[in-house]
């Protein structure tokens, strides 16, 4: 069977490298115009949901098991050119070109499990806040977190029609505090009761390079859920707050 990848770098780092930084070892599944992937955190609090689209039509829907994703990575980067053709054969995924060839082996069906989680449920929850946040905004935070190391939480909060991030932790005493206007851009309900996140989620976001990342907040489950489209890819953050 073969799979035409368009975009080899954005497959890569918009694809693969997201999935690798929570997990090592992965389920891709195989359907006709999309590659699509999910995985979480050891400890469930972290979900991310991947889809990359295809030029070409698979014959059927398959599992790709892959054993060690920083391989693949490796082996794909070696690879000049930028739309590539990839060849499923059971137990193996090949390429061939004049310039260089390899064989990737897989793992049998049954020793990688994807996690137990109901995308169609969380999806259900009631989103009621919405914001739409730049990359640079990202940024400035990953940099304000160098002042603030004596925490891993980040609260989010409205004030004036504008929504704020607060870099703190709220159960601790005497402690540095960073925060940032994050956007005009938000609807739905005000945050009215500071929302804490793990910053690590954020970090995660911003190793990223995108315009825009969509965040919608689930208030009353204390869900969040980050959403990143690019030109062949797009990848759904989801995570779980902190309670206080």
């Amino acid at each position: 069977m073969k799979i035409n990848i368009t975009n080899k770098d954005q497959f890569i780092n918009k694809f693969l490298v997201p999935l690798n930084k929570l997990n090592e070892n992965l389920i891709l599944k195989l359907a006709k115009n999309k590659i699509t992937s999910i995985t979480a955190t050891n400890d469930g609090v972290l979900i991310l949901h991947c889809i990359y689209s295809i030029d070409s039509e698979v014959e059927e829907d398959c599992n790709l098991n892959i054993p060690n994703v920083s391989k693949l990575i490796k082996v794909l980067s070696c690879i000049a050119e930028d739309n590539i053709e990839l060849v499923y054969d059971r137990n193996c995924l090949q390429y061939t070109s004049p310039t260089i060839k390899f064989k990737y082996h897989l793992l049998e069906e049954g020793i990688l499990t994807s996690p137990a989680i109901s995308l169609d449920k969380i999806k259900k929850l009631d989103f009621n806040t919405h914001a739409e946040i730049k990359y640079d905004n990202i940024s400035n935070l990953i940099k304000g977190s160098t002042f603030t190391t004596d925490t891993n939480k980040i609260y989010f909060y409205t004030k004036d029609n504008s929504l704020y991030g607060e870099l703190t932790d709220k159960q601790k005493h005497n402690i540095d505090s960073y925060t940032q206007h994050i956007t005009d851009s938000y609807t739905g309900e005000d945050i009215v009761k500071h929302l804490p996140l793990d910053f690590e989620v954020v970090r995660l976001i911003s190793t990223i390079r995108f315009d825009i990342v969509n965040m919608h907040i689930a208030q009353d489950n204390n869900v969040f859920m980050f959403d990143i489209d690019s030109q062949n890819s797009k990848l759904n953050y989801i995570a779980s707050g902190f309670t206080k």
